[in-house]
């Protein structure tokens, strides 16, 4: 009589945990056939392109690489009178966060964020989406161009390069930035953030040891404020991420080519895709740049390039 009691206890249990093993097996088949992907690029186009020195093909070479791209989320910046045309052409809907700042979807725009008691909209602001479902806030980014990278003192040590950067106010505006969102980051584990933009500052993930004897670093390995800044509080940079080593790929988006300053050229990476949370993840980024008025191929089809920097394109899983 025992023996058929325990018989039939091991025969139930071993029926519940197939059971259970094949709903939960079953319910990830399901959830992986369909993974949601959102594609966000983010561009400084300098002064709308420039249309005042290009004309009607500064416009259509700017338009003409986002339609290309096929970004889901674009953030631009220096849009300058630019934003309604560009939404027009890629008919998606947008926000114009101020004149320099402005934000496209092609996904429903659920909410629209600025922060004027703490910081400028002609520096920060953002959105939050519907993609299917998943709700995800993105914000776009431009931080104060001074003290001029190109004139980085290379010579310095690490510590002076650091005072030099903080003569400036970067490092100000991206605390504040960090301390305006800290509400949003304790919702990451269901709401996740993007933030991208033109951080006009280097990274600590880019001079490293490795590069200091590269790219015209001078020697210098620097753990730039603004990129540490964001790797404590909890944002990962979503093409260093992708590209882990600098000293092969550097991910250039700015050419400094393009203007005129006596001091040695240097191309360097200033625009990012920073991203946090829990249900997120960067699955493939690249950095594109080209020289100002000069053709540019993408995908195989040449565009007039119209900006003075280049553009990071990330794709990423919302799982």
């Amino acid at each position: 009589m025992q023996l058929r009691s325990c018989s039939l206890a091991i025969a139930i249990a071993t029926s519940l945990i197939a059971s259970i093993l094949s709903s939960s097996c079953g319910s990830a088949v399901k959830a992986g056939r369909q993974p949601r992907h959102l594609s966000v690029l983010s561009w400084n186009i300098w002064h709308a392109g420039h249309t005042k020195y290009y004309g009607s093909k500064a416009c259509d070479g700017i338009i003409g690489i986002l339609k290309e791209s096929q970004a889901d989320v674009i953030l631009m910046v220096e849009t300058y009178g630019a934003s309604q045309m560009v939404a027009d052409s890629l008919g998606y809907d947008h926000y114009l966060i101020s004149d320099n700042l402005c934000i496209y979807s092609r996904y429903p725009i659920t909410g629209r964020y600025t922060f004027p008691d703490s910081i400028s909209t002609f520096n920060f602001g953002g959105i939050e989406i519907n993609v299917d479902g998943q709700p995800v806030r993105i914000f776009d980014t431009w931080i104060h161009y001074l003290p001029d990278e190109r004139l980085t003192p290379t010579h310095l040590s690490e510590q002076e390069i650091i005072d030099w950067e903080k003569s400036g106010t970067r490092d100000e505006e991206i605390n504040t930035i960090i301390a305006t969102l800290e509400p949003m980051m304790a919702d990451t584990d269901s709401i996740p953030i993007i933030i991208g933009g033109d951080f006009n500052s280097h990274s600590h993930l880019d001079w490293t040891e490795a590069t200091k004897d590269m790219y015209r670093h001078g020697g210098a390995v620097v753990a730039w404020p603004v990129s540490v800044a964001m790797t404590w509080a909890g944002f990962i940079d979503s093409f260093r991420e992708i590209n882990p080593d600098p000293a092969k790929k550097l991910g250039v988006t700015w050419i400094t080519e393009a203007d005129s300053v006596e001091t040695p050229h240097r191309s360097d990476r200033i625009d990012f895709i920073y991203y946090k949370g829990r249900n997120i993840k960067a699955v493939d980024s690249e950095c594109y740049d080209n020289l100002l008025g000069e053709p540019f191929t993408f995908n195989g089809k040449q565009f007039f390039y119209a900006s003075d920097h280049g553009f990071v394109l990330t794709r990423f899983q919302l799982d």
